[in-house]
């Protein structure tokens, strides 16, 4: 499955260490390869535009969480809507 990620995704992502990229990067593999997982879905976040979900990435001194959401069409790619600092 394919992925976007919003400009406030990417301006996170490119101040984390190489060792904190390299566990979001897992993270975002085991997300695209199964996004309906439980452990994908961990927190589910409802608004007016739609939901979305948050799951923790442990990395060290450097976690965060992962915040995105699948559009209603499944064909389209996931959004990495926020990386968040924890």
């Amino acid at each position: 499955m394919e992925f976007v990620a919003t400009p406030e995704f990417l301006e996170r992502y490119e101040r984390l260490s190489d060792p904190a990229a390299e566990c979001v990067d897992d993270a975002i593999r085991r997300l695209t390869a199964d996004p309906g997982s439980a452990w994908a879905r961990q927190n589910r976040v409802v608004g007016e535009h739609g939901s979305a979900w948050l799951f923790p990435i442990r990395c060290g001194q450097e976690d965060c969480a992962l915040y995105w959401r699948q559009p209603e069409s499944h064909d389209d790619p996931i959004q990495l809507l926020l990386l968040l600092e924890r």
